[in-house]
Protein backbone atom coordinates (compact mmCIF):
# COMPACT_ATOMS: atom_id res chain seq x y z
CA UNK A 1 0.00 0.00 0.00
CA UNK A 2 1.33 3.43 -1.21
CA UNK A 3 1.66 6.13 1.56
CA UNK A 4 -0.77 8.31 -0.18
CA UNK A 5 -2.80 5.86 -0.36
CA UNK A 6 -2.33 4.67 3.48
CA UNK A 7 -3.08 8.55 4.23
CA UNK A 8 -6.32 8.76 2.45
CA UNK A 9 -7.54 5.68 4.14
CA UNK A 10 -6.11 6.71 7.63
CA UNK A 11 -7.91 10.45 6.90
CA UNK A 12 -11.33 8.64 6.14
CA UNK A 13 -11.97 6.42 8.95
CA UNK A 14 -10.80 9.45 11.23
CA UNK A 15 -13.86 11.11 9.72
CA UNK A 16 -15.91 8.76 10.09
CA UNK A 17 -15.02 8.54 13.82
CA UNK A 18 -15.43 11.84 14.43
CA UNK A 19 -19.20 12.17 12.65
CA UNK A 20 -20.23 9.01 14.40
CA UNK A 21 -18.91 10.40 17.78
CA UNK A 22 -21.25 13.65 16.67
CA UNK A 23 -23.93 11.53 16.36
CA UNK A 24 -23.83 10.10 19.60
CA UNK A 25 -23.62 13.05 20.76
CA UNK A 26 -27.32 13.95 19.51
CA UNK A 27 -28.20 11.00 20.57
CA UNK A 28 -27.54 11.36 24.07
CA UNK A 29 -29.11 14.60 24.02
CA UNK A 30 -32.21 13.81 22.04
CA UNK A 31 -33.04 10.47 23.84
CA UNK A 32 -35.77 8.16 22.71
CA UNK A 33 -36.38 4.44 22.48
CA UNK A 34 -35.72 5.01 18.85
CA UNK A 35 -32.23 6.11 19.20
CA UNK A 36 -30.55 3.23 21.25
CA UNK A 37 -30.78 0.69 17.61
CA UNK A 38 -28.72 3.85 15.88
CA UNK A 39 -26.77 4.39 19.08
CA UNK A 40 -25.71 0.64 18.80
CA UNK A 41 -24.77 0.90 14.93
CA UNK A 42 -22.75 4.13 15.89
CA UNK A 43 -20.61 1.50 17.81
CA UNK A 44 -20.54 -1.15 15.72
CA UNK A 45 -19.08 1.34 13.42
CA UNK A 46 -17.17 3.05 15.81
CA UNK A 47 -15.15 -0.41 16.51
CA UNK A 48 -14.65 -1.27 13.05
CA UNK A 49 -13.46 2.08 11.73
CA UNK A 50 -10.53 1.86 15.14
CA UNK A 51 -9.58 -1.62 14.36
CA UNK A 52 -9.03 -0.39 10.52
CA UNK A 53 -6.88 2.13 11.72
CA UNK A 54 -5.01 -0.25 13.79
CA UNK A 55 -4.77 -2.24 10.67
CA UNK A 56 -3.55 0.48 8.59
CA UNK A 57 -0.92 1.73 11.39
CA UNK A 58 0.51 -1.27 12.14
CA UNK A 59 0.83 -2.54 8.39
CA UNK A 60 2.87 0.87 7.68
CA UNK A 61 5.45 -0.09 10.50
CA UNK A 62 5.78 -3.75 9.53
Amino acid sequence: MKDKELDEGLQKAFREIYQDIEMLVYIANNANVFNSIESDRVHKRLKQNIKALEYLIIGKLR
